[in-house]
């Protein structure tokens, strides 16, 4: 009994300790967890994407949903979550809180977790490392030294800096040393059960944030390979005795004559792997719809990769963001590197003491750890390494994989530096370890010490900023949903959360929507009333009929869009611009006050069929009273039937070919292609065909050429009308 609570007491002193540094260190916070979060200016968009995500989450499994497949972003289309920030971890974490006190105040106290289990699933890992060590004697000591190790992880200045920039998923650094803990567990231990348990750990990392599941994915493999090789001393001038037991490690005197011989256990190493093999099954499906649709999806960041890697020297730099150096430290630093983001990957001062330390006194025995965190120092350079401002060209591991799919997405190579900063909390903890070993009668005070230099010297950022961003007074108050709203101005383009915000309150899905990685989104781009309200212009004589306004008007409307908000704050000088656009489209305001403009959209009087531009069209072209567009190899019509019955419409083209005549071929949905010939005059045709409800793709396709001194430019058809109706006799 005596000896469980002693177990009990090192548990709750290690989790008091980290809730009262946490609680220090982001000072002011604790005052307003439910109105504001922490963030620099950056943070601001980033966090309120944070908010969202903990709030989609709850949303989604609350109701029976799949979180990761979202339909009240990027409407109609929806949108998979799986690729981006959702760290669904983190939401299911603060589930009771989200669905009780709301997603700002539950995002909060996950800041506050990522310190608190941080540092206590960091100590667990180190104190179950120093308790299994054999040559260390089960002491109180030991919870101490555990103590500040995970303070030296939870309290680094590179988690510091993921508070400040309000990205919840890699804020999140407590599943990091769980999934070590797993590792070690299986390796030491070689059991069926710590398979499963490993690969767990390994997907619920990822699930949190891909970079650290990539990270993790790489770590393990590396410890697979370091456990499976068995250092052992061979000392030639020593005669092995039968049954007598030979020291596991000589004396300094026989030291010197010993020499290492190193055993590889390919047991060890292919328990090791299991844990990678069961991941690769289990995302199997996922990685090869990455592999096949990577780019288009989640786009191509190689070139910001080269912003976001660590120069040699940032490791060792003292936290930037502290109030008395940090400005300094950060001008230095970026007067080498003026492009230079995400660059703060410091291990912490006190911390990188205490791990050299332990490092110089435990090399011996945890030389496998010692190795695995400069492996992840190594990748954290990025694909080349960089010191001392100096780009060496000198090709570092990263290169290796930074063009695999989704790889090539990452911004951050940089952020393999956590991996390292675990490795140092582990030998901060064997140099604690020697300090109250030496002097047991003060570890109390030592201990209380070295937490006040990691807290003042490594995690403090002086009184943190908060930002506020206020809820328009009418989301509080709107309807229940009934279609989509569409915000103005999307920030499609741009890093900007407000509309995501705002989306906790009212629960419309919405036109676009602000995320890590923006998808394809046609709609966007080319649908005329939305098309019109993005980019602030339109074409009021067109090659379409209907044409503007009453196709920009309808089109929203049989798109189930029945709201149009006006953001004014947000649309800055484009106001007034966008006012009289909306009024030519036939809106009228049903709310106005200096913040928001709420314009319900028009039901048609009569649904009629209609079509719009996709891909594939150049600019319009006028000459006199002829206006046309050209299209090239290939190009996309949009036809929408709003009935909820497929109807038989026809298709009048107005069209003639690039300087001679042409096959145009036609495919409308997934139905057979066909080919109409269209001559070098000018020729009308009609297609009659059956359009099923809702919205279907016609793609057209036709041989190009070159016009006279314009080799880039390739044409084909140019298209002088487009008119769609339904059959005269209204047949369905």
């Amino acid at each position: 009994m005596r000896k469980t609570g002693f177990q009990l007491r090192a548990h709750v002193m290690a989790l008091g300790v980290y809730i009262l540094l946490a609680l220090i260190v982001t000072f002011p916070l604790p005052l307003y967890l439910g109105q504001r979060i922490i963030a620099n200016e950056p943070g601001q968009v980033d966090g309120y994407l944070g908010i969202w995500n903990i709030w989609w989450t709850a949303t989604a499994l609350s109701n029976g949903q799949d979180p990761f497949i979202s339909p009240l972003l990027f409407y109609p289309q929806g949108l998979d979550l799986f690729w981006q920030t959702l760290s669904l971890p983190q939401g299911i974490l603060a589930l009771p809180f989200t669905l009780t006190i709301g997603p700002l105040p539950a995002y909060n106290l996950l800041i506050l977790a990522g310190f608190v289990l941080g540092g206590y699933f960091a100590f667990l890992l180190i104190r179950a490392i120093l308790r299994s060590d054999s040559h260390l004697e089960v002491i109180p000591a030991i919870d101490l030294a555990a103590l500040i190790g995970g303070a030296v992880y939870a309290f680094a200045p590179f988690h510091m800096q993921k508070v400040l920039d309000a990205q919840l998923e890699v804020a999140a650094i407590q599943w990091l040393p769980l999934w070590a803990w797993a590792m070690l567990v299986l390796l030491e231990r070689r059991r069926l059960w710590y398979v499963l348990l490993a690969a767990a750990a390994l997907l619920w990392v990822g699930l949190g944030t891909w970079y650290y599941g990539l990270f993790a994915l790489i770590a393990s493999g590396a410890m697979a390979v370091f456990w499976a090789v068995d250092r052992r001393i061979h000392n030639p001038g020593a005669m092995e005795q039968p049954g007598r037991e030979q020291p596991s490690h000589p004396t300094p005197r026989n030291l010197r004559l010993s020499t290492f011989r190193f055993r590889f256990s390919l047991s060890t190493f292919l328990w090791g792997m299991a844990p990678i093999a069961i991941w690769f099954a289990l995302m199997a499906p996922r990685l090869i719809d990455l592999a096949q649709r990577g780019d288009t999806l989640l786009g191509d960041a190689r070139l910001q990769q080269t912003d976001a890697v660590a120069d040699l020297i940032s490791f060792w730099m003292p936290n930037p963001n502290h109030p008395l150096w940090g400005g300094f430290l950060s001008e230095w630093y970026q007067s080498r590197y003026p492009e230079a983001i995400l660059w703060n990957v410091s291990l912490g001062l006190v911390g990188t003491l205490l791990g050299v330390l332990g490092l110089i006194l435990a090399w011996r025995r945890q030389w496998r750890w010692a190795l695995l965190g400069t492996v992840a120092a190594i990748f954290a350079l990025g694909a080349e390494l960089h010191a001392f401002g100096v780009v060496t060209d000198i090709p570092l591991p990263y290169a290796v994989i930074r063009d695999l799919p989704g790889v090539r997405s990452s911004h951050r190579p940089n952020h393999f530096v956590l991996i390292t900063i675990l490795t140092t909390a582990i030998f901060a903890a064997y140099g604690m370890l020697a300090l109250v070993r030496r002097i047991p009668q003060y570890k109390g005070p030592i201990a209380a010490s070295v937490l006040a230099m990691i807290l003042l010297i490594d995690g403090w950022a002086g009184p943190l900023p908060l930002y506020q961003r206020p809820m328009p007074q009418p989301y509080l108050s709107f309807p229940t949903p009934d279609g989509a709203l569409l915000p103005v101005p999307l920030h499609l383009n741009f890093s900007n959360s407000e509309n995501l915000w705002y989306q906790t309150a009212h629960r419309w899905p919405i036109v676009g929507g602000f995320i890590g990685r923006e998808p394809p989104y046609p709609i966007a781009r080319y649908l005329p009333g939305i098309h019109a309200l993005r980019f602030g212009n339109y074409e009021p004589n067109d090659i379409l009929s209907p044409g503007w306004p009453e196709l920009a008007r309808e089109s929203l409307a049989v798109y189930d869009i029945r709201y149009v908000m006006f953001h004014k704050e947000a649309m800055g000088s484009s106001l007034p611009l966008m006012t009289d656009l909306i009024a030519a489209m036939g809106l009228r305001p049903s709310y106005n006050d200096d913040l928001i403009g709420v314009y319900p959209v028009p039901e048609p009087a009569e649904l009629r069929p209609l079509a719009y531009l996709g891909a594939g069209w150049g600019n319009l072209e006028r000459e006199g009273d002829r206006r046309w567009r050209w299209m090239g190899e290939r190009a996309v019509i949009y036809l929408i039937n709003p009935d909820d019955q497929p109807r038989a419409i026809r298709l009048d083209l107005d069209l003639e070919a690039f300087e001679q005549s042409r096959p145009l071929r036609i495919g409308i949905g997934n139905g057979a292609p066909f080919t109409l010939d269209v001559t070098r005059a000018r020729m009308q045709r009609s297609l009659r065909f059956i359009l099923p409800p809702g919205e279907t793709m016609l793609y057209l396709g036709a041989p190009t050429g070159n016009p006279p001194n314009q080799p880039a430019r390739r044409l084909s058809i140019a298209m002088m009308g487009v008119a769609v109706s339904y059959t005269s006799d209204g047949s369905r």
